[in-house]
């Protein structure tokens, strides 16, 4: 198993959960108005920097790995401007 953080600018909320579906991940937790810097600049919900991001954790099989990865690769190049990551982490349980 595999834990799974998906970080990503918020006009990308539609294509994420589609990949979801596909990948069939139903549960995770979700946080909102996510502030930060990244490859795509600051994200920090002001005036200066008004956008934020959503993050999303969940975990993953680890034969679902690959093809959450490549849909989140196919989103980045979709959609170049906005930002899209994925961090992936042994799972050793969950209790």
């Amino acid at each position: 198993m595999k834990l799974a953080f998906l970080i990503f600018n918020t006009p990308l909320e539609p294509e994420v959960k589609n990949l979801l579906k596909r990948v069939q991940v139903v549960h995770y937790t979700r946080w909102e108005k996510v502030k930060g810097v990244g490859e795509t600049g600051p994200h920090f919900d002001d005036e200066v920097w008004p956008s934020v991001n959503i993050a999303l954790m969940f975990s993953l099989e680890d034969e679902k790995k690959n093809e959450m990865a490549e849909g989140v690769r196919r989103i980045r190049e979709q959609f170049p401007d906005e930002g899209i990551k994925m961090l992936v982490l042994p799972l050793e349980e969950i209790i």
